[in-house]
């Protein structure tokens, strides 16, 4: 009788081993497959860099305490290459592009296409001087010809930059205040950097209202 029951225990045994084994099997199955999801949900299919769904995913866990800098990168005279050789060549130049961005992101730089030709950087623990290293090896990686479809096609980039430098971190303040200087980066003649500055923006918004309130005076004249 006792050896019956040490069979059985031995059996019992083996049989919680198989489901033990299984179930560990399984688990690892689903977080594996739970893990390509995640990154395929995270990861622009043409660029390999992390999507704007990454981006929000980014600003949802930030919890708002270190030195942030933002850095907005639009490409140059990027709509009339995708205008004139077409779209496919446009995804091939975002493609080429980007392995060179991919090549400079890690935990504390992350990069991220954000739609069309436009890109965003997030540096963390940051300080200035390091900010527009950063932005400099960028324009550089992408500043240089690409072979597209059997053809040399270079590309330059304008950046703009915000950083938080002490403020809190608001996520609206410094996307807007990097676009502007983004575009303050293309009038100075694009394939550059431009660091946001509240006096200078305050200025130039003053030139701006000055010179449309003489053209309006030109036209009631």
């Amino acid at each position: 009788m006792s050896e019956n029951a040490g069979i059985i225990y031995l059996i019992i045994i083996g049989v919680l081993s198989a489901v033990l084994v299984g179930l560990t099997i399984l688990l690892r199955s689903l977080l594996r497959e739970r893990a390509t999801l995640m990154k395929l949900a995270y990861t622009d299919a043409v660029t390999e860099l992390m999507n704007r769904n990454g981006f929000e995913h980014f600003w949802d866990r930030h919890k708002g305490k270190d030195n942030l800098a933002v850095l907005s990168l639009d490409l140059d005279h990027f709509k009339e290459i995708n205008d004139t050789y077409g779209h496919q060549a446009g995804d091939q130049l975002l493609h080429d592009v980007s392995i060179g961005l991919r090549q400079i992101t890690n935990k504390n730089q992350l990069a991220f296409r954000i739609g069309g030709d436009e890109f965003v950087f997030i540096m963390k623990n940051c300080d200035p001087n390091k900010v527009e290293i950063l932005a400099a090896l960028i324009l550089d990686k992408i500043s240089r010809p690409f072979e597209i479809q059997g053809r040399k096609i270079t590309v330059t980039g304008s950046i703009g930059i915000s950083i938080s430098e002490g403020r809190r971190v608001d996520r609206q303040r410094m996307m807007a205040e990097a676009d502007l200087a983004m575009y303050h980066a293309k009038k100075l003649g694009r394939n550059r950097y431009s660091l946001y500055r509240e006096e200078r923006h305050k200025y130039l918004k003053a030139v701006e209202y000055s010179l449309k309130k003489k053209n309006k005076k030109k036209i009631i004249f």
